[in-house]
Protein backbone atom coordinates (compact mmCIF):
# COMPACT_ATOMS: atom_id res chain seq x y z
CA UNK A 1 0.00 0.00 0.00
CA UNK A 2 1.30 3.59 -0.55
CA UNK A 3 -0.50 6.41 1.04
CA UNK A 4 0.24 10.52 0.02
CA UNK A 5 -1.19 13.34 2.15
CA UNK A 6 -2.89 15.92 -0.23
CA UNK A 7 -4.53 19.34 0.56
CA UNK A 8 -8.16 20.15 -1.63
CA UNK A 9 -7.38 23.28 -3.11
CA UNK A 10 -10.18 23.40 -5.19
CA UNK A 11 -13.12 25.82 -3.88
CA UNK A 12 -15.87 23.56 -3.62
CA UNK A 13 -13.82 20.97 -2.43
CA UNK A 14 -14.52 17.37 -3.73
CA UNK A 15 -17.99 17.85 -5.06
CA UNK A 16 -19.63 17.31 -8.15
CA UNK A 17 -17.60 17.89 -11.23
CA UNK A 18 -14.25 17.25 -9.10
CA UNK A 19 -15.57 14.24 -7.29
CA UNK A 20 -16.43 13.17 -10.53
CA UNK A 21 -12.95 13.72 -12.17
CA UNK A 22 -11.02 12.09 -9.87
CA UNK A 23 -13.36 8.50 -8.94
CA UNK A 24 -13.54 8.35 -13.20
CA UNK A 25 -9.57 8.24 -12.89
CA UNK A 26 -9.60 6.18 -10.07
CA UNK A 27 -11.33 3.84 -12.05
CA UNK A 28 -9.33 3.62 -14.72
CA UNK A 29 -6.81 1.71 -12.14
CA UNK A 30 -6.94 -2.09 -10.60
CA UNK A 31 -5.36 -1.26 -7.18
CA UNK A 32 -8.09 -0.51 -4.89
CA UNK A 33 -8.04 3.81 -4.30
CA UNK A 34 -9.40 5.21 -1.02
CA UNK A 35 -9.54 8.55 0.42
CA UNK A 36 -9.39 9.12 4.19
CA UNK A 37 -10.92 12.25 5.43
CA UNK A 38 -11.63 13.08 9.23
CA UNK A 39 -10.80 8.98 10.47
CA UNK A 40 -12.86 7.61 7.46
CA UNK A 41 -11.91 5.78 4.93
CA UNK A 42 -13.65 6.32 1.63
CA UNK A 43 -13.78 4.00 -1.73
CA UNK A 44 -12.60 6.89 -4.19
CA UNK A 45 -14.11 4.59 -7.30
CA UNK A 46 -17.99 5.42 -5.71
CA UNK A 47 -19.22 8.76 -6.87
CA UNK A 48 -21.72 8.50 -3.97
CA UNK A 49 -19.24 7.47 -0.99
CA UNK A 50 -17.16 10.51 -2.02
CA UNK A 51 -20.00 13.15 -2.57
CA UNK A 52 -21.46 12.23 0.78
CA UNK A 53 -17.93 12.57 2.79
CA UNK A 54 -18.45 16.32 2.37
CA UNK A 55 -14.64 16.80 1.53
CA UNK A 56 -14.68 20.68 1.48
CA UNK A 57 -12.09 23.05 -0.29
CA UNK A 58 -8.98 23.46 2.14
CA UNK A 59 -9.68 19.87 3.31
CA UNK A 60 -6.50 17.54 3.76
CA UNK A 61 -7.11 13.82 2.70
CA UNK A 62 -4.77 10.97 2.60
CA UNK A 63 -4.74 8.81 -0.77
CA UNK A 64 -4.62 5.45 -0.72
CA UNK A 65 -3.24 3.27 -3.17
CA UNK A 66 -3.18 -0.86 -3.24
CA UNK A 67 -2.72 -3.33 -5.59
CA UNK A 68 -0.62 -4.39 -8.91
CA UNK A 69 -0.79 -0.53 -10.60
CA UNK A 70 -0.59 1.09 -7.06
CA UNK A 71 2.54 3.66 -7.70
CA UNK A 72 0.91 4.74 -10.91
CA UNK A 73 -2.28 4.91 -9.50
CA UNK A 74 -1.02 7.49 -6.48
CA UNK A 75 1.13 9.38 -8.71
CA UNK A 76 -2.15 9.81 -11.15
CA UNK A 77 -4.24 10.92 -8.65
CA UNK A 78 -2.09 13.07 -6.72
CA UNK A 79 -1.14 15.07 -9.51
CA UNK A 80 -4.85 15.52 -10.61
CA UNK A 81 -5.06 17.23 -6.76
CA UNK A 82 -2.01 19.15 -7.27
CA UNK A 83 -3.46 20.40 -10.74
CA UNK A 84 -7.01 21.23 -9.02
CA UNK A 85 -8.27 18.10 -10.95
CA UNK A 86 -7.39 19.50 -14.38
CA UNK A 87 -6.54 15.96 -16.29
Amino acid sequence: MISKKMTINHGTGLHARPASVFTKTAMQFKSDVRIVYQGKTINAKSIMYVLSAGITGDSEIMIETEGEDEAAAIETLANLVANNFQG
